[in-house]
This record gives structure tokens, sequence and C-alpha cells, in this order.
């Protein structure tokens, strides 16, 4: 789906018939797309184009043919794709030869992962996941996978994106997603609601989610009678063992017993109720309520805010990160003046507020993200390339870095001049905060710490950024303790 602000709502609009391709561009395969083995992604300069075999057209043409494409697509449900005419596909001809049939979806802003999602974001693109299998089913069809990585967030929803996942529905069959939905969908979503565990690091840890045995080994006999665990987790590990080994054709006999659709239907059913009744307080949260205690003076937060909108409104920044963003005030603020912005904070509660607050507010441009600067997403996966690091996913013009240095620098033991070398290396523009000595946040750090940390003055922070930064503008908010500088890289 293109992009649109949110003070432009999404509109449905007439695309435009793509070009017929006159010179060759840059195309490169999508790194994470090579598992479906009935097509592939490339990138082909700012175009996605997807290959698909001749079972995969079959499928796409039942797609269109039944209505269901058009239904979704119209919802928003799913990216918009349209067949690409050979003379305007923009591939190299070895790659054209490999495949029956070209499709063109519309690009996503920016592709997120579910282990940078906050609860929410992954129950919605869940229950999104859900009611695509239930709207297939009823034309015959059904997704032949359930992962969230088949899913973006566009304006604030889920929508997905892996059109030839759409297979036709043979008769007897079960719905072969249901196992990789519990494992990257159910399960971390029981973990964070039922033992307050955050499922991030499960996510990053093992690219296929959380296996059925090591749920099972995490869950005690009392958590046997929570909604759910019996059926999804329990039963399903005991059968799991007991089928490792086996030389029985499982599916040839679910087949035979003349499994029916009505009863995949009725599973889903019970399986959107289990994740419609998960719930999650943040309990354990210590920036989730920032935004309410924190120790700026009404006089000194309002400064703030007008500064950093000017430098904003001034940058023409048109992506911005916004590192340690809490819960997305200056983030909202980025948003009326770029096109896109990033806000993520290490604190899982603190995105989940940030992310129902954009959905009240209707603010559609900002993506939250479950991010730690000192340990962020890496490539990693197959040849470490299934799953890229952030930077490359979203090259920021400007980064927002308000309240967050002396964590980087204490907390994490990060030098200070590497922090600022890293922001450098990030964007053209900085809009840097820098919390004092005096500042009781800053003592609270300190407190039950040696005090190893001669390199966090004002003195080396400014030193630091004029090596790399033209400092445009400076300003000392009332309180005395802290400062706001906006950069500009040299050169």
């Amino acid at each position: 789906m293109r992009w649109v602000s949110q003070r432009n709502p999404p509109r449905r609009k007439k695309r435009k018939k793509p070009a017929e391709v006159s010179s060759p561009v840059r195309t490169d395969f999508d790194s994470g797309s090579f598992r479906d083995r009935a097509g592939r992604v490339y990138l082909c300069g700012d175009r996605v184009v997807r290959g698909i075999s001749e079972e995969a057209l079959s499928d796409w043409r039942k797609l269109q043919e039944t209505g269901l494409y058009a239904r979704l697509s119209d919802a928003e449900k799913i990216v918009a794709t349209r067949a690409l005419p050979a003379a305007q596909i923009p591939l190299p001809e070895r790659e054209r030869e490999r495949w029956t049939a070209f499709l063109e979806h519309d690009r996503i802003p920016v592709i997120s992962y579910a282990y940078e999602w906050s609860f929410e974001m992954l129950r919605q693109a869940g229950l999104l996941t859900l009611d695509l299998v239930e709207e297939a089913i009823g034309a015959g069809m059904i997704l032949k996978d359930a992962t969230p990585y088949n899913v973006q967030f566009v304006a604030g929803r889920p929508v997905f994106i892996d059109i030839p996942s759409f297979q036709t529905l043979q008769p007897g069959s079960t719905w072969a997603g249901y196992r990789q939905f519990c494992e990257l969908f159910l399960f971390p979503l029981m973990l964070q609601a039922y033992k307050g565990i955050d499922f991030q690091p499960f996510l990053r840890a093992r690219i296929d989610g959380v296996d059925v045995q090591t749920m099972a080994g995490l869950l005690g006999l009392r958590d046997r009678l929570r909604k759910g665990v019996f059926s999804h987790v329990w039963l399903q590990a005991r059968l799991d063992r007991s089928y490792a080994s086996t030389r029985r054709d499982v599916q040839q006999e679910i087949r035979s017993a003349g499994f029916s659709k009505e009863l995949i239907l009725a599973n889903l059913r019970k399986m959107k109720s289990l994740l419609k009744s998960l719930s999650w307080d943040g309990s354990g949260s210590e920036w989730g309520s920032y935004a309410d205690f924190h120790n700026y003076s009404e006089a000194d937060l309002s400064d703030k805010e007008s500064f950093v909108e000017q430098c904003l409104r001034d940058s023409g920044a048109d992506t911005v990160w916004d590192i340690g963003a809490n819960t997305g005030r200056f983030a909202r603020i980025a948003g009326q003046h770029a096109r896109q912005v990033l806000a993520m904070d290490v604190d899982h509660f603190a995105v989940e507020r940030m992310f129902r607050q954009n959905g009240a507010e209707g603010v559609t441009n900002v993506l939250p993200l479950v991010q730690n600067v000192c340990d962020p997403s890496p490539n990693w996966g197959w040849r470490n390339g299934e799953r890229r690091d952030l930077a490359s996913r979203a090259r920021p013009d400007l980064v927002l870095c308000l309240a967050l240095i002396h964590h980087v620098v204490i907390s994490a033991n990060v030098p200070l001049e590497e922090f600022v070398d890293w922001l450098a290396g990030l964007a053209g523009q900085l809009l840097i905060e820098y919390v004092a000595r005096a500042d009781d946040k800053v003592e609270s750090l300190l407190r039950n710490k040696q005090d190893l940390y001669a390199d966090y003055s004002r003195k080396n922070l400014e030193a630091c950024l004029s090596s790399r930064y033209t400092i445009r503008r400076r300003h000392r908010l009332g309180s005395g303790n802290r400062f706001l500088y906006w950069c500009v890289a040299k050169g």
C-alpha cells in the first residue's frame, strides 16, 4: 500500500498502469522470501515484484475469480496487488524464465518484525490472520501458512502481504498453518498474558517462534486451567511426542476420515475468541507511565515541545527515528512534519501505550517498535539476511534522542563519544537532549554505582557533536539542568 500521511486519511485511488521498462534497474532478491518454493520476491528499484509458479498462478486467478481478492483489497486487509505484463517485468532474462507469471505489490513504507511489536500489535496481526483464513474458506481457499512475517503495519493497521499464501482448499484437508500460528502468535501472547514474560526475546531467539515443547515446559500444572492451555499447549505437546517417530501418514489418515471445513471453521472461531480474551496490563513496566510521572515542570515541558517542533518543522526531514520515545509524545509531534516516524523504546508497555494512543487519536504515520538502542534488531536468519537490521529497512533523515543519553552512557556503559559516532552514522540530522549530572534522574542512576563516567559532561558532548556536526541551534530549559541541540552533519 502506498503511504498516506496522517493528515490525509487512507483513500482508495485509481492506480496508474505501470510504465513499460525501458532501462535496467537495480534488482535484489528479498532475502526473506526464499522459503516459499512457489515464488520469490524481487526488489526492483522502488518496485516490489513477485515471480510465481504455475500452481501459484492458478491460485491467484481463483483468488480474483471468487471476488475474495477484491473484497479483502477494498477492506485494506491485504496489500494491493496486480498481475504484471511481460513487457513490464524489470528483471534480468534468467529470472524471468524461472517463473510462470509475475505480480507487483504496492510497497510497504517500513518493514517491521513481530519481535519488535507490542502485545496488541501481535494480537491484531493474529486476529487478521484468522479472519483471512475464515474468509478464504468461504471462497474455497485457505492460507497455507500463518506467520506474523506475512503481516505488516500500514497507517496503524495490520495488512497481509503474502498473496501466494492463499491456495485452493483440498477436500478433507486440515489447516496446515495451525501449528505455525500457535508458535508465532498464540504461544507468545499467552506467555505475555498469563506469565508476564515478554515474548520479543523468544521470537528474536528462534525464527520459527516458541515451539510447543518449550511452551509446555514454561507452563506449570495450574496453568492448564487457563483458557486454551490444555488443548493448544498440553494436548498438542503430548501428540507431538507421540507422533515424533511414527511412520504413519497422519495427513492421509485425516483426509480419509473426511476432515470437514466446518470443523476448521469451528476451531478458527474458538481460536479467535481465545485471542480476544487475552490481555496484558503492563505489570513491571518502568517507563509505561513516564508521561504521567516525568520530572519536567509544565513550563520546561512546553518550552521543550516548542523547541523540538520548530527544529522538526525547519529540518525538512522525511523519515524520523525517535529513540527512547517512551509513550510517543514527541514522536507524534514529529509526525506532524515528517512523512514517517519510527518511535522506539526498550520498555514494552510504553510502546503498547503508544500504539493504543496512536490508534485512539488517528495517528497513522508513527510506527511504534520495541527496540533497545544498545541491543538493536540484528541481521539474522538464513545467511544472516532473512531478517534485516532496522537501519537497512528505514534509514532516517533525522534522529530524535531526547532524555536518553544518560541511560546509554551510565546504565549501558556505552562511551559517550561512541554513542555520538553511532548517531552520526545513522542520519544527517540530530536533535539531542543532554541531562546534567545535577538532574535527579542522573543522580539516581549514579547513586549505587562507582562513578567511572568522566566522559559524561556537557563540555564533552558539545565537543563530540562539534567534531561531526554543525550545531545549528542550542537551547537551555528553565531548570538549568537540561540542554537541547539541533545538529546537522558537516558537509
